[in-house]
């Protein structure tokens, strides 16, 4: 898994970067730290979000794939303040 390497900052208790994740099991909102990259993200969905096997993240409209191994801060990756669709593979 290209994400496995990412850092998982502590969630800050104000600012930084907020995702609101829908999951098959229902919605979980989550803070990351600006310097966090696209990859934190499949990390925190795979270690809190309970998501049996692969899966894709969704983000915006028209819905485009993130890049596991994407390295991109979230900061610039567009996607503060956005919902994130968890979709399970297969």
């Amino acid at each position: 898994r290209k994400w496995m390497a990412a850092v998982l900052s502590p969630e800050p208790e104000a600012g930084g970067i907020f995702v609101n994740f829908r999951t098959p099991k229902g919605a979980r909102k989550r803070r990351f730290a600006i310097t966090d990259a696209v990859g934190a993200l499949f990390k925190y969905v795979a270690a809190e979000a309970e998501i049996a096997g692969d899966f894709d993240l969704l983000c915006g409209f028209p819905p485009k794939k993130l890049d596991p191994a994407d390295t991109t801060a979230l900061e610039s990756a567009g996607v503060n303040n956005q919902a994130v669709q968890v979709k399970v593979r297969g």
